[in-house]
Order: C-alpha cells, then structure tokens, then sequence
C-alpha cells in the first residue's frame, strides 16, 4: 500500500525537527518504516539512523516493515528506550548487571523496607523525575548504594544513566533519530532525545497527544506540547483514520473533543460502516457471559471452532479490554467454562523470577546451542504457559548470540519485555486484557467491559484525573475496526459486596444517534466438552 499524502510529507521531510500528530489507524508504524528506509536510501548509514518504540513488540513490527524493503541492511537501532540505553551502557561497562524487579524487592527487604513494593514504587517515582510522597531517603540511599557495591542497575537506572552517559560525550551517535508514542514520554526520557539529538540531522517524534496515558508512571503530555513551541519543528497532521469504521471514529471523536488538553486533529475515517453498542447486564457474571454469548452469535456457532464462514471472523479478530486485572480474572473464569479458546494478558507469576535466578548461575554451555540449553531450563523450572512465552520472546532477541554474551543478553531481553510483548495476535484465540495493555492494538470487534462511574472513569477515593480517564477510554474504543461493545453492570461485586453501579458519565457523551442500547437478561452458557476416559 503506497503512502497518502501526510504520511509520504513525514517519511520524506528534510527539516531538523519534525512533530507528527497521529491519531488512531492513521499509520504510525508504517510512517516510521517507510522514513527509516527513506533515509537508508538516500544515502544514510543503516547503524546511524535510532529508531525509539515503548514495546519490544513494536519494535519486532518496525524492524520486519524496513527489512521488507532493505533486505539485508539489519536496522538494529530499533529498539525501545530501555533496550537502547542498556545496550549503550554495556558498551562502556560489559560486566554491567541488570537486576529483575523480584531481585530488587529482595535487597530492600533485605536494608529494612517493611513494604518492598511501595518502596520500589517511591524510588521509581524518584528516578523519572517525580517527587514521591513519605520517601526514605536513608533507604533510597542504602539501596543505591548496595546496586553500586554489585555494578548493578536496576529498571528505572537505564535512562537516567544512559542520559549522563551521552551528556559525558560518550554513547553512539546517531544522524537521524525518530520517537514513537511521544506523547507517553516522561522529562528524563524527553531530555535523553534532547542529548542524542544533539548534532543529529533531524529528530522526528510522532503520537498522539489524545492516547496520552501514562502519567502514574511519571510520562508528561507537556513534553509532546511543548516540542514545537521550544524547538520549533514542521508539524505534520496524518489526516486519515484507516482502522475505524465511521460510527466508531465518530463517536470517539465526539467524545475525546470534551478534552481542553489536545492539539487538534480531525483525522477522516476512511470506512464507511461500524457499529457502537452499549449494553446493560446485570451483573459482571452477566457480562462475561454476555460476551461469550456474542461471539458464540457473530462466529455463527462454534461447531467447528474455526473461521466462520458467514462473516469471516476467527477467534483472533475479538478483543475483551478492561480497567483492572481483577475484572480480566472474572472474564476469564467464565471463558475457560465454554469451549471458546482465550488467553489473558498479564503480569509473569514467581516462576519467571525463579527462572532468571537459576539462569544468573548457570555458564553458557560450549557444547550445545543456547536456544536448545535455555528451553531445557524452562523444562527443568516447569514454568507455566505464560512464562514459557516470555522466554520463546525473548530467545528471538538474543538469538543472534552465543555463549556467556548471549545468556546474559537473553537474560537482559527477560527482564526488559513486558507480557503484552508476547501477545501472540496471530494465534486464534480471544484476548483479554487491560486497557493499557492494548495500547498500540486492533480487533474487528472489541469488547469493552464495566463501563461504569468508578472504572471508567477509576476513582480512587473519589478523585480522578477526568482527561486521562478519557484518553484511556478513548484508547479503549478506537481499538475496534468494525464492531464496539460497550458493557455496563446494574450491581458489580467490590470487596464481597455487590453494589449499585452507575452508568459511566463517557457515555453520555456518545452522540446517541451512534448508539444502539441494549438491555440483557440473564444467560447460562454453554460448558466446554469434556474428553470422557476410555473405559468411562
């Protein structure tokens, strides 16, 4: 598919800086590929071009896009910032060690933090420049202290680090440099792409201010707003939203437009049809069983459990996105009592920390293949579905290494990804995840669940960020290409107690003639078969 005409003025511009504002389905990953082999073309070293993505999984994406048009050219400074900054830093320091989150939690035990986690949160808020409440600083300290007593980093270490490295005039140079998601960056991360843009021919940094989404984690939307204002820079609006069809474009359109904190861009859907259903259940039992029920309705049956031949839909073309992990558990209980495959998107369990232990003991063997050495350990830690995954992802990272350098880098790719990096969206199977976690994806019909004043928006004590909560939601629904449901609960259970819900005040702010509203009754679903034994 050639480029239309925005996204060929971004792949082609020569200015120094240049600010992408793209909305949703309008081809981020395609503009940042086509760019890359652009450069490459006219004359560009492959090594000296960086390209930046928030996912390991985004990165695989780019980096297959430009070797489909540069056969050979290995681009292999697509990466995330954190696999970049690591990378930069094991140049100046080989023996430098990467500690695993399980692995920093056990050395605050170890100095006396009565609650490891919320310590690991405080000094994580530190290091990405925000300023965390209650913080110990005799703790902070004592633990910077044991990381540098073990030539140890830790997560949130590598940008920082990475940051005073380039600034000290070391770390690679780059030519061009292009930074995906921008809106998601936070300050310390916005000034690593001032220190390696330094010198650079351009830097183009391309988002969406409007899925901005991650401001817990300390990401700042004023770095994207502002990225035109201090530096001055071409501003480039992608102007057409493949992915949607024209209900759901519409009606999301109408309801991030409640925002004040936005740049404009009124992105044309380019496909007619689409549908927006809100749905009423009467509890979150309902709910689940009212989303197994429309797959089971859209898939024409599940006799064969395969592609519908009436609509042309498999299992993969449905996604079912929720606030919190603990309604994915719910969901998910009620998917494994019907015959309809799943899988849901969560963090590892322990096993994969216990996993990276054992390997951190081990030594490369010099007689067999490193990939066949890592699965046997697998085996021997029988982690489970999940985990397994997690290392099959990471494997295809540091295959390209052998011996010691490799297993520490298996080990690196370990720690850095992330579950949503081993979302296997070509596998046929329903995905259940949060909202978060979808960021970046796309379905042809998506289920949106516990749409209610509370979860959509999250209150916590009452209070929210109303804007953020209204990125998220919009994330939520421009997700879907041709079908959204939106599900509500009359009475949801909170801590054992079932209580009232409130209709959800987003929705209010769906224009109702894009709407249709449905009201269900209860519904039993169908068990999963059971294989009966021989001689049953």
């Amino acid at each position: 598919m050639k480029l239309d005409i925005s996204q060929e003025k971004a792949a082609t511009s020569t200015a120094r800086r240049i600010l992408v504002v793209a909305g949703p389905g309008s081809g981020k990953t395609r503009v940042l590929a086509a760019r890359f082999s652009h450069l490459v073309q006219e004359g560009a070293r492959p090594e000296r071009v960086l390209a930046v993505t928030f996912t390991n999984r985004a990165a695989r994406e780019m980096r297959a896009r430009v070797l489909s048009t540069l056969p050979g050219a290995r681009p292999e400074n697509i990466s995330t910032f954190h696999s970049l900054g690591l990378k930069l830093l094991r140049e100046e320091t080989p023996s430098l060690r990467l500690l695993a989150r399980d692995e920093s939690r056990a050395i605050l035990k170890e100095l006396g933090a009565h609650d490891p986690d919320r310590a690991l949160e405080r000094i994580s808020a530190l290091k990405n420049g925000m300023a965390p409440d209650g913080a110990d600083d005799g703790l902070i300290s004592a633990y910077a202290d044991r990381l540098a007593s073990l030539n140890a980093i830790d997560f949130e270490d590598i940008v920082p680090a990475s940051l005073r490295l380039v600034l000290s005039g070391a770390g690679r140079p780059f030519d061009h440099i292009m930074i995906d998601e921008y809106q998601d960056i936070n300050p310390v991360q916005a000034d690593f792409v001032q220190a390696l843009a330094e010198g650079a021919e351009s830097l183009l940094a391309i988002g969406d201010p409007d899925q901005a989404i991650y401001s817990f984690r300390g990401s700042s939307l004023r770095c994207f707003l502002d990225f035109e204002r201090v530096g001055g820079a071409e501003v480039v609006r992608l102007g057409t939203n493949y992915r949607s069809g024209r209900a759901i474009a519409l009606a999301s359109k109408s309801l991030i437009s409640k925002n004040t904190e936005r740049l404009s861009n009124d992105a044309a859907p380019a496909r007619e049809g689409g549908s927006v259903e809100e749905v009423e259940c009467g509890d979150e039992r309902d709910e689940a069983r009212h989303i197994i029920g429309e797959i089971e309705r859209l898939m024409g049956g599940l006799t064969s459990l395969s592609v519908s031949d009436d609509t042309g839909l498999r299992f993969s073309d449905f996604g079912v996105l929720v606030r919190t992990n603990r309604q994915a558990e719910l969901i998910a209980d009620e998917f494994a009592r019907s015959p309809i495959p799943f899988h849901v998107v969560k963090p590892p369990g322990p096993g994969l920390a216990g996993f990276v232990k054992i390997l951190r003991g081990l030594e490369a063997p010099e007689d067999m293949v490193l990939r066949e050495f890592i699965m046997r350990e697998a085996q021997k830690a029988c982690l489970d579905s999940d985990a397994l995954g997690l290392v099959g992802t990471a494997q295809n990272s540091a295959a390209i290494h052998e011996g010691k350098e490799g297993l520490t880098h298996f080990i690196d790719e370990l720690v850095l990804d992330t579950p949503s990096d081993n979302l296997d969206i070509c596998a046929d199977r329903v995905n259940i995840m949060t909202l978060h976690s979808a960021k970046g994806l796309e379905w042809r019909c998506v289920f949106l669940a516990g749409v209610e004043d509370g979860l959509m928006p999250m209150r916590i004590k009452g209070e929210c960020d109303i804007e953020e909560e209204r990125r998220l939601f919009y994330v939520g629904m421009t997700r879907a290409m041709d079908r959204l449901f939106l599900l509500r609960a009359r009475k949801r259970r909170t801590w054992g107690e079932a209580k009232e819900c409130r209709r959800s005040p987003f929705l209010e702010e769906l224009p109702a003639y894009l709407v249709a509203i449905k009201r269900t009754a209860s519904r039993s679903i169908k068990k999963k078969p059971v294989q009966k034994e021989l001689f049953e």
